[in-house]
């Protein structure tokens, strides 16, 4: 086997694979804290396990909802630009994988000399989250020769550079806003850093953390709706069927086959429902073994590390916290568009899944927390509306994904990304 092939394998096959990679940083830990063999066994299977889970809740909720929002964007007769991660990113990695790989490379470990060289306890962290590590490095190497004009091999050490800052930065941004409620034991390993410092700060500015949205007092019949499952499973049906009649039945027919378009509405809301519920399960079970496993990996060789986890792995501090955020970032996302259609804009942004609801329930967590369920509302709708705006200007310094109708997602592309871009064009 050729030593390319050996290396896309590590890096593809086990690294960018989230529950093979976290299961052996949680063995390495829990041999390196000299576990006895259950307790080994334990931590590693419900560390896979409670990935498998989550991965499956995300994946779920992602394939209810994409097909209905592609509907819709298509149905409005408008040329525009999805921003979607995964696809972007295989669009890239098509031509541009070996700088891709090798800035990720020399960015991670330039990332673990950082958080040893720094003192400051808020750096210390280990970003573990592969596959979005690799995204961002793509989105670089399709940025980049936008903005400034050199080498092939320069381009992958300045791209490498920025990765290692932002892998470093980003994390000790977010958990300034996130500390309080994780008891500091984790951090966000996610290009929304800027998200959860969004929604830190709309919540210090509005609201008041008393009014926690988990500890709402509602009257009679409606406190059931404290259940976040009876809140989905109401709210989501509401949303699926305004799109659907927004659509037509005869748009939804081609997506549901045989059912009658309107159960078939239904169905997907229960759908998108039941993924949340997984999604959360597989939370508790993956951050219940993963913390404990990974001080035994601090405390050999980073002192006060703590890891750096996916986005999902927040909702779970406030889950109606992140609803209202999702709820928000819709309204956020409605408003995007019709601003968009006002102003006339060259680049229309249609609304993305991924953006509304990984992006807003984050942002609500924090909001949340910050500054109660106003504050959870008012970040996502904030959040919703800045993130496609951004990608409005972005879209057409992203080189080879121009003119396919995608882009990368997320808010930290909005708010960390394009003004960086902006700035190494200016002088460059």
């Amino acid at each position: 086997m050729k030593m390319r092939e050996i290396l896309n394998f590590i890096i593809f096959q086990i690294l960018n694979n989230s529950a093979i990679f976290l299961g052996i940083i949680a063995l390495i830990g829990l041999l390196l804290q000299r576990k006895t063999l259950a307790e080994t066994i334990d931590g590693v299977v419900k560390t896979i396990v409670g990935l498998v889970i989550l991965d499956a809740g995300a994946g779920i909720i992602s394939n209810s909802i994409a097909p209905i929002v592609d509907l819709l964007n298509k149905s409005t007769g408008i040329n525009g630009v999805l921003p979607a991660n995964e696809a972007a990113f295989a669009i890239a990695m098509e031509t541009l994988s070996t700088n891709i790989v090798l800035s990720f490379l020399l960015g991670f470990i330039l990332h673990l000399i950082l958080v040893k060289i720094i003192p400051n306890k808020n750096f210390k962290h280990v970003y573990l989250t592969v596959h979005q590590m690799l995204i961002v490095s793509s989105f670089l190497h399709v940025a980049l020769p936008y903005v400034i004009n050199v080498s092939n091999t320069l381009l992958i050490i300045i791209a490498a550079i920025l990765l290692a800052l932002y892998w470093t930065i980003g994390p000790a941004i977010a958990r300034i806003y996130t500390k309080d409620f994780t008891d500091d034991e984790i951090t966000l390993g996610h290009a929304n850093h800027l998200g959860a410092w969004l929604g830190g700060v709309i919540g210090n500015l509005v609201g008041k953390p008393e009014e926690d949205a988990e500890n709402l007092e509602l009257p009679g019949i409606l406190s059931i709706f404290k259940d976040t499952t009876i809140s989905l499973a109401f709210i989501m049906p509401i949303i699926y069927i305004i799109i659907g009649l927004i659509v037509g039945s005869d748009g939804i027919v081609t997506l549901s086959n045989d059912t009658n378009w309107f159960i078939w509405l239904f169905l997907s809301a229960m759908q998108f429902t039941a993924g949340f519920v997984i999604l959360m399960s597989g939370v508790r079970m993956f951050t219940g073994s993963i913390v404990p496993a990974f001080q035994g990996i601090a405390d050999k060789f980073l002192p006060g590390a703590v890891p750096a986890l996916d986005v999902a792995v927040f909702y779970a501090f406030s889950p109606t916290g992140s609803l209202l955020g999702f709820l928000g970032s819709i309204l956020g996302t409605i408003i995007y568009v019709i601003f968009s259609l006002i102003v006339r804009i060259n680049v229309i942004v249609f609304p993305s899944p991924i953006i509304m609801f990984f992006d807003g329930c984050l942002i609500g967590v924090v909001g949340n927390k910050r500054g109660g369920w106003k504050a959870a509302l008012i970040a996502g709708a904030i959040a919703g509306f800045i993130t496609h705006l951004g990608f409005a200007f972005l879209y057409p310094m992203t080189t080879s994904l121009y003119g396919s109708g995608l882009t990368f997602s997320n808010i930290d592309y909005s708010l960390v990304w394009l003004p960086l871009m902006w700035f190494l064009r200016l002088f460059s």
